[in-house]
């Protein structure tokens, strides 16, 4: 069992399990179907998620412990950006 100090959670979570990544992908196609949400290519995604990994805010392969998000659906949408808006780690030019 892994407890983490999630930012978004009101206390320390006890995880049994990862979120599988089937369970992503149906959230994010299920996000895909209404038509006000953008998404950003898949060269930009990739870019994102390499970021992501490299970060060490990065809980699991999955969540992001400085907003709680999992970070494969943020990435994935256009109007989001990494919470840690100062370093500007999604904002490099691919």
């Amino acid at each position: 069992m892994f407890e983490s100090n999630c930012k978004s959670c009101l206390e320390s979570v006890d995880t049994k399990r990862r979120v599988q990544e089937d369970q992503i992908n149906d959230a994010i196609v299920k996000l895909a179907k209404n038509k006000k949400i953008k998404f950003v290519s898949d060269e930009v995604y990739e870019f994102r998620l390499l970021q992501c990994k490299d970060c060490r805010y990065l809980e699991l392969g999955t969540t992001c412990l400085q907003c709680g998000c999992f970070v494969q659906i943020r990435a994935k949408l256009a109007d989001m950006g990494c919470p840690l808006s100062k370093q500007k780690r999604w904002n490099a030019v691919i």
